[in-house]
């Protein structure tokens, strides 16, 4: 009987003392998902900022076609008015 007790109180000490481990590791395991869902947020709010800012290189782009396509003609009427005033010369 000494010796199931003594089989059973080395067991329960087992037991205790994995408990205790896994409940360190739970801590850390813990402390790291929030260091993670932090960095989470963070690289969310970056890619907001990239996605507005992409948005704003795209507008721009297309202000800058416009002001090209707009040179483009007033290059060309200002050439035209120019052979036109070369021909009555």
């Amino acid at each position: 009987m000494d010796s199931n007790l003594n089989i059973l109180e080395a067991k329960v000490l087992e037991a205790v003392a994995l408990i205790k481990e896994l409940r360190v590791e739970n801590e850390r395991l813990s402390s790291r998902c929030d260091e993670l869902e932090a960095h989470n947020v963070e690289l969310e709010d970056a890619s907001h900022r990239l996605k507005h800012e992409l948005d704003d290189a795209r507008q721009e782009a297309e202000n800058v076609e416009v002001f090209e396509q707009k040179r483009k003609e007033i290059e060309d009427k200002v050439g035209d008015l120019l052979q036109k005033l070369e021909a009555m010369g």
